[in-house]
């Protein structure tokens, strides 16, 4: 539902709000970013890094200190996610989120996420048509825990085989399928752009013999 900007526009906005223009540092930064990825230190924080908001910059922060950026290009990117243009809805979310909540399906945002995002949500028109939000870091769990997928099911009080799991990695959000979820996946965007996200109200409307239908919860 939300844009997660690629290393390379995450670095290069930064470099921008710093007033830093300088490609060939930005090529520099992403390099030595992706060399350090694979310490395994950095692995090891990183797979707890949405449990909380102390865990997630603690994490970041190692990697960027393994990475050799500078104290004010790293305290700017721990922020990238927090500015709303940073994390902007995709296009079709909102025409999307829309019809499902008028025809009574239950939506429920299901978020790898460090930070509040609920604000970012409202100001881009799509709160009023999320009916809860379960946040890792407000709930200390992550992706691919099974735990976070029985809470997204306590708190919308759905049967499991009338909920969709809408996510775009595989090696996080498939996990859904153990749980009895009926999943969708997306593949990776390149580009910001139409996520392809009518292909939700398809499943849920336009099958009115299937287990989706205009009760079911929808995780996103």
């Amino acid at each position: 539902m939300v844009h997660d900007p690629p290393l390379r526009e995450r670095v290069g906005g930064t470099f921008t709000r710093l007033g830093r223009p300088d490609l060939g540092a930005v090529d520099r930064v992403c390099a030595a970013l992706e060399r350090s990825a694979s310490d395994l230190d950095i692995v090891a924080a990183q797979a707890g890094a949405d449990t909380s908001r102390e865990a997630f910059d603690a994490a970041e922060s190692l990697h960027f200190r393994r990475a050799g950026l500078d104290e004010e290009l790293a305290t700017r990117l721990l922020c990238f996610d927090e500015y709303p243009e940073s994390r902007p809805i995709y296009p079709d979310a909102v025409p999307v989120l829309e019809r499902l909540a008028a025809a009574g399906c239950r939506i429920v945002v299901l978020s790898d996420i460090h930070f509040d995002i609920r604000p970012l949500l409202s100001a881009q028109g799509a709160g009023h048509y999320i009916d809860d939000y379960v946040l890792f870091f407000e709930h200390g769990v992550q992706k691919p825990d099974p735990e976070i997928f029985e809470v997204a099911l306590r708190r919308s009080a759905s049967d499991r085989s009338r909920t969709l799991m809408v996510g775009d990695r595989w090696t996080h959000d498939g996990a859904a399928t153990d749980m009895g979820l009926t999943t969708l996946l997306f593949p990776p965007l390149t580009s910001f752009g139409p996520r392809g996200l009518d292909l939700v109200n398809a499943l849920v409307l336009g099958a009115p013999d299937g287990p989706l239908d205009t009760e079911s919860s929808i995780l996103l």
